[in-house]
């Protein structure tokens, strides 16, 4: 067993690593926390929907501190505590601020605090989190809306700007189920492997690979996402720096909670009964994207129009609340319809009804709903 020492050392990087990405996250992301700005702020209960914007601004401005503080001084249980708490109460007035990064860093904080003075239990709780996060994301990409949308279009056509003609002649499109496949595989090798850190090794190679993908040097896309690939290289070295002990039953007992917050409600997000940034489904491109057809020219929306028409709005200029959502807040939407249904009911209240048409569009069903 190691000594108290180094698990406390270890496991302080990983604190304080987690709050240096998280503030930088958050940074970056500022207007998913505050109110002034055009993209909807939905709370996930009506009694919530007034609460005056400093309350939002106080409860971005205590959390940057916390974070910070977290950064200058040795990790405190009492500061994380305080952390969790401003972080629940800001993501409880709006539903955008659910974001699988802000979910992951949530139960690595949550996981901490319960375990402070068992520094083991938060490198094998960690360990267990990050097989979850690849095991789903991975099944998540099973998909044929992956290999249409992720797969073909972003990577084939615009990344490496293949022909249609090419990827037909070599049959590329169902190659793209090795990318599902190798993070699944990964994912349960790291669980069993006794060479974990040479799995962490070829994860760490993943997210270099989404980074040159997504990053600056190649989409320029959701760029947000890139800060959460550095932080999850960071937390991969950090983890699997040294062998990853205290594996028992009694730390599985005692957490149990996790386990099934991690490993058993994520399944039912493939029926819907769970949320898909908690279940870590990400660039799957399954899902509804919203479309808004606005008849009207309304100023403060311009910024957001979509430069072509599409077969949806019938010559009406439109806005895709996902490229919204990346140009204005730095965050995706929520993939959950009761959200975009909620999102409907405040924009046609806002932009008069006659002059908003709200179409959602699920590519792989190829289903489409009126709101």
């Amino acid at each position: 067993m190691r000594d108290n020492y180094e698990l406390e050392k270890q496991t302080n990087y990983l604190i304080k690593g987690i709050a240096f990405f998280w503030f930088l996250t958050k940074i970056g992301s500022y207007k998913t926390w505050i109110t002034e700005r055009v993209y909807p702020v939905i709370p996930p209960i009506s009694s919530l929907e007034n609460i005056p914007a400093f309350v939002h601004q106080f409860l971005f401005g205590a959390s940057l501190s916390a974070l910070l503080l977290i950064l200058c001084i040795k990790p405190k249980r009492w500061v994380l505590a305080v952390l969790f708490l401003l972080e629940v109460m800001s993501c409880s007035l709006d539903t955008v601020r659910w974001q699988p990064w802000e979910y992951m860093y949530l139960c690595f904080l949550l996981l901490v605090i319960l375990n402070f003075y068992k520094r083991e239990n938060i490198l094998i709780l960690g360990h267990l989190f990050l097989v979850s996060v690849y095991i789903f994301s991975g099944l998540h990409k099973f998909s044929r809306s992956f290999l249409s949308l992720v797969w073909l279009n972003m990577f084939l056509r615009d990344f490496l700007g293949l022909s249609m003609d090419f990827i037909l002649k070599y049959k590329l499109f169902f190659v793209g189920f090795l990318i599902p496949f190798f993070e699944v595989l990964l994912a349960l090798l790291l669980l069993v492997s006794k060479s974990k850190r040479v799995i962490s090794y070829l994860l760490i190679g993943m997210h270099v690979s989404i980074l040159i993908f997504i990053g600056p040097f190649g989409l320029k896309y959701n760029s947000i996402v890139w800060l959460w690939n550095f932080a999850m290289i960071f937390i991969l070295g950090i983890i699997y720096s040294k062998p990853i002990e205290g594996f028992n039953k009694k730390t599985i007992a005692t957490n149990a909670l996790f386990l099934v917050l991690w490993f058993v409600l994520p399944v039912f997000s493939f029926w819907g009964s769970w949320y898909q940034y908690f279940s870590f489904n990400l660039y799957s491109g399954k899902g509804y994207q919203m479309n808004i057809c606005i008849s009207q020219n309304v100023k403060e929306l311009k910024p957001y129009f979509e430069a072509e028409p599409n077969n949806f709005c019938k010559g009406s200029r439109y806005i895709n609340l996902q490229e919204w959502a990346f140009k204005e807040i730095k965050s995706a939407p929520i993939p959950e319809i009761e959200i975009q249904r909620k999102i409907a009911v405040y924009l046609k209240k806002k932009y008069q009804k006659k002059s908003i048409q709200i179409i959602l569009y699920n590519r792989e069903e190829n289903k489409m709903i009126k709101l």
